[in-house]
This record gives structure tokens, sequence and C-alpha cells, in this order.
């Protein structure tokens, strides 16, 4: 059983094409879940003041048609099959009952008290379930061995960035991304997929490299210590 949250498009969630960029579409997913989370027990909140969190390991969503300000929407989100550490949930919009956006996800539920993660068969939740999207989402995201990602950018970690755990909200990803593809203007995302590898905190310079190849721009963000933070993949078209 999907959770629906219905909305009224934000007009701050549109960039300078006057369409939702792909953060804001994420946002859109994400705050269903929370409200699923909240209905349905434990919720966000619950599950941080008892010292745990989801944090996103992989998303991937295609954008099958732009939303603009003031659209009625449905997101709907559920939890679906999950086994050992892996918690895996989908997404989708609708507009006039039409599908406009999907996106299948999987999280990790951190005990920062005991410093691991938390195995599915051992939390105790009330998310209704249902069957996956089709989005052919590979057990492991791996950027093509051939590519020549070239430093694009270095960029700081700053208040905007960060949520209540400290780090890159991982829906403000996307929008980072593209700012460093050239000649957005015009143009959208339509397919994206992002590996979280390591969070991003507060302060941090991250090294942004990027490669394109037969119109997908691929990224890869590495951290001060050298270690990955995000591999990308996104797929830009004509509005």
């Amino acid at each position: 059983m999907k959770w629906k949250v219905d909305y009224t498009i934000n007009n701050h969630d549109t960039d300078f094409n006057n369409i939702v960029s792909a953060s804001g579409i994420m946002r859109y997913m994400q705050d269903a879940a929370n409200f699923q989370m909240e209905g349905q027990k434990p919720s966000y909140d619950e599950l941080f003041n008892a010292g745990k969190a989801f944090v996103l390991s992989r998303f991937k969503m295609s954008v099958y048609s732009p939303l603009r300000s003031h659209d009625k929407i449905t997101a709907a989100t559920w939890a679906c099959e999950s086994k050992s550490f892996s918690f895996d949930r989908c997404f989708s919009i609708t507009r006039d009952d039409l599908t406009v956006a999907e996106a299948a996800s999987v999280w990790a539920l951190i005990d920062r008290n005991a410093e691991k993660l938390v195995r599915v068969a051992d939390f105790e939740n009330n998310y209704s379930t249902d069957e996956p999207v089709e989005l052919d989402m590979a057990p492991r995201f791996r950027l093509p061995a051939d590519l020549n990602l070239a430093l694009v950018g270095e960029r700081t970690v700053e208040y905007q960035d960060v949520d209540i755990n400290r780090h890159i909200n991982n829906t403000h990803y996307p929008d980072i991304l593209c700012g460093y593809i050239p000649k957005m203007e015009g143009k959208r995302v339509i397919n994206m997929e992002i590996s979280f590898v390591s969070e991003a905190p507060l302060g941090e310079t991250l090294k942004v490299y990027m490669a394109e190849s037969d119109g997908v721009y691929y990224f890869r963000t590495v951290r001060e210590n050298g270690k990955t933070n995000i591999e990308a993949e996104i797929m830009i078209d004509e509005i």
C-alpha cells in the first residue's frame, strides 16, 4: 500500500527554466516519506531521538515530464521488501493521474550510539509496503572505467547545505552537480543516479570531478581526506 500526500508546487522550488529542479523533485518525494514515517511510526524524529538515523545509500530517478509552479501533484512513497542492512524505498509523483517521476532508493539505518548498522530484521516498524518500481537499478553503482574525469571545481560545505545531521542533505546534491553542467538553460534532468559513499560534513571542501560521454554527465566528489563522497550520472534533455 502506497502512502500518498497531495502538494501544490512551491514557486521557490523552480529553477531559472521555471521548472522544478531535480533536487526539488527529490524533496517532495522524501517529504512524503517523512509523512509516512510520522503516520505509521516510528517517525524520523523518534528515530533521531533514539540515536538512530536513516542514511541514503543509492537513489535513482526518472523524470518523464517537467513540473511547474502551482502544479497540483500527488507524491507517493512506500517501503519495499528489504533484507540484510539495506532498506529499500520507492517513490512516484503524479499530476492529473499521470506519472511524471519515479524513483527507487536504498537506505542504511545507523545506530549512532552503538556506532553500527541496524539489520532489517531487527527494526520494528509499521511502514506499509508495495512492489518496487521498475527502474533497473543495479546492485552496485559503478562509473564507466574508461572515463577521463577532470577537476571542474571545489565546493565548501556551508550552512545552507546541511541538515540536522550536520552534513550535506542528500536532496541538495542534484542541484549542486547540475551547477557544473554547462548550458543548463532550456534543459532538464530526465534520469539521475547517485551513489552516496561517505558524508560531507559542515566546513569541509569537496573537489568535484566530471566527465561527459554520449550526452551523459558523470561525477565524483572527493573529500579532503581523499575519500569519495558521492558518484553520480545525470542525463539531461531539452525541455
